[in-house]
């Protein structure tokens, strides 16, 4: 079960962009060259060659980059916050992954919909019927649990075919957190008589506050560590001062539930700086 799941979006705006091509028909080769691999296109391609200029940016490597600058600073947080029993650093984190992804880490292994909006080629940039570039981090998460990863970071460039605006662009970059729980870690006092599963029948029902199969009990413990943690990393990225000033908005997501939002105000208006 994934207890813990947070995404801070962090934008870049590149220069001389020659258009999403949203609405017209383009013509491909027979194939496409990806990170030196080969791809078949199909009815499902939709990558257009501005797009495909910017793969290679690798923007969150560069160094002096202020991505490269804010990444480092989220992983320091982390490295210097969260240790284990042995000292180590509790969080492992990767900020090298292919953003070629399949269509089942994509959607599939989060439980997406086969109908759902988000896998409309208007919103995504398809490779062909099988691949696409990462709309999210989060497309990572299924096989890092797998592997047994219980907390981790990922950091990467994600794609979305939005349209141009202030707030808005088709390329940017996330960092997505995901720490897992089990009963000894999350209630800590064995004394306590508290479950992380809902074993009464009459309470296995989805609220606002929690999800149907776990406890109110385990959802509050981990609505408070999570949105304490991340109060503490914006606090650390901007400075801990009387002058910021945030605030928790509940939110709806399909992807998580319950989900809220940090905003933070800035010369009289509220920005999202994570959800």
């Amino acid at each position: 079960m994934i207890f813990r799941n947070s995404k801070i979006f962090i934008s870049k705006k590149y220069t001389n962009f020659q258009g999403l091509g949203r609405f017209s028909s383009q013509k491909y080769d027979p194939t496409i060259n990806l990170f030196g691999r080969e791809y078949p296109t199909d009815e499902w391609t939709n990558i257009n060659q501005s797009i495909q200029n910017k793969l290679q940016r690798n923007l969150l490597h560069q160094r002096y980059h202020p991505l490269n600058h804010l990444a480092n600073k989220i992983k320091h947080f982390f490295y210097k916050t969260y240790i284990n029993r042995n000292g180590n650093p509790l969080f492992t984190i990767f900020d090298n992954f292919n953003p070629v992804v399949s269509v089942e880490q994509n959607f599939d292994s989060l439980l997406t919909p086969k109908d759902h909006v988000s896998r409309s080629k208007k919103d995504c940039f398809y490779v062909n019927k099988d691949y696409l570039l990462r709309a999210h981090t989060t497309a990572h998460d299924n096989e890092l649990i797998r592997s047994g990863l219980n907390c981790f970071l990922t950091f990467g460039d994600v794609y979305r075919r939005d349209e141009i605006d202030s707030k808005h662009y088709p390329v940017f970059h996330q960092c997505d957190g995901v720490r897992l729980f089990d009963k000894n870690e999350l209630f800590k006092d064995e004394r306590l008589e508290m479950d992380i599963f809902e074993k009464n029948v009459s309470n296995l029902i989805r609220t606002f506050e929690k999800q149907k199969n776990y406890t109110l009990d385990a959802s509050k413990i981990v609505e408070y560590d999570l949105k304490n943690t991340l109060t503490k990393l914006v606090q650390f990225i901007f400075g801990n001062n009387n002058k910021l000033n945030m605030k928790w908005v509940s939110a709806n997501f399909p992807f998580t539930h319950p989900s809220w939002e940090l905003e933070i105000e800035y010369k009289g208006n509220w920005y999202e700086v994570l959800v």
